[in-house]
C-alpha cells in the first residue's frame, strides 16, 4: 500500500456489492440464502471487511490495519 490514502468504495453491479479499494474489488456481500448471507466475502489475502453500522458504515482493514471506514453506496450503471 502507498502512503496515500486509498479510495474506498461500496459498488454495486445490480446484482452484487462489493468492497473496492483504489480500483480493486476485494470484498463481496454474501447473497441470501447461502452460508455467507450477511457478511463480506474477502476476495484477496489480507482483506477483511467488517459491519459497523451496515449498511450505513463498514470497515475496511488490510493485514489487520484499518484502511478505512466507509458510509456510501453507489450503484454503477
Amino acid at each position: 500500500m502507498s502512503k496515500d490514502p486509498p479510495t474506498v468504495e461500496m459498488i454495486s453491479d445490480g446484482d452484487d456489492l462489493f468492497v473496492v479499494v483504489n480500483g480493486v474489488k476485494v470484498a463481496k456481500r454474501g447473497r441470501p440464502g447461502t452460508a455467507q448471507a450477511n457478511t463480506w466475502v474477502s476476495l484477496g489475502p489480507g482483506w477483511t471487511v467488517l459491519d459497523r453500522n451496515y449498511p450505513e458504515e463498514i470497515e475496511v482493514m488490510f493485514e489487520g490495519v484499518r484502511i478505512s471506514l466507509i458510509e456510501r453506496v453507489r450503484q454503477d450503471e
